[in-house]
This record gives C-alpha cells, structure tokens and sequence, in this order.
C-alpha cells in the first residue's frame, strides 16, 4: 500500500482499519495509468500535469482516472475516499503550479462527471 509518489502512504490508522475489515480497497490511480513507485512528485500547470523532472505526464494521469472510473463502475462503492492535496486524487484541494490550492484533481473531476456524490477528501 506504499504507493505514493515518494515510496510511502499517508493512511491514516481509520482507513487502514477498515481495509482490515474488508470494507475499504486501497487502489492508485496513478499506478494504474503506468506510473511506477517511487516517482517523481507532479503538479498541475494550465491543463497539463508535469512532474519535478519536467516531464509531463497528463496522460499517465487521464489513463489512471479512466480505469479508476471503470473499476467504480464495476464495484459500485458507497462512498470514495482520495487522497488531499494530489494532482489525481484532490478533493477539495490540489497541487496547482506546487502550491497547495483549492480545487480538484483530474479524478475527482471525472467522478462528479459521472454523478458520484459521496466522495471524500482525506489528509
């Protein structure tokens, strides 16, 4: 479950509880558009998504929120948990020209696209 851009997590000991109690599946986007463990930080700059390396990775970024989607769909959670302050996976805050900002990343766009309602931001 180290699958953060650094090598580590960031859950917190209610999340990893309930993945004990097989009611929460850990998943990366970002892992699922082809990007490897650790790698390099990335932000979001206008509509693209570059990483500290300078390389843009927009793509890495809109494949791993496609199949996200399409694991949604298949499992039909009740509710979606991501991760703060991520170019993916931002709630109410993202990570825009490496500034913590208000907004929303490149999933949690793409789910209220397609109606979820219960998604939820965590630190």
């Amino acid at each position: 479950m180290n699958t953060r851009y650094n090598g580590k997590n960031s859950l917190k000991d209610e999340i990893l509880l309930l993945f004990e109690k097989g009611i929460v599946i850990p998943v990366c986007p970002e892992i699922l558009g082809g990007l490897g463990v650790p790698r390099p930080k990335a932000t979001i700059k206008g509509d693209r998504i570059i990483n500290e390396e300078g390389k843009d990775v927009t793509e890495n970024f809109k494949r791993g929120a496609k199949e996200f989607l399409n694991f949604t769909k298949k499992i039909k959670p009740e509710k979606i948990y991501l991760k703060e302050d991520s170019p993916s996976c931002g709630v109410k805050y993202t990570n825009i020209n490496w500034k913590k900002q208000e907004g929303s990343g490149i999933i949690t766009r793409l789910l209220i696209e397609e109606g979820y309602k219960n998604i939820y931001g965590v630190n």
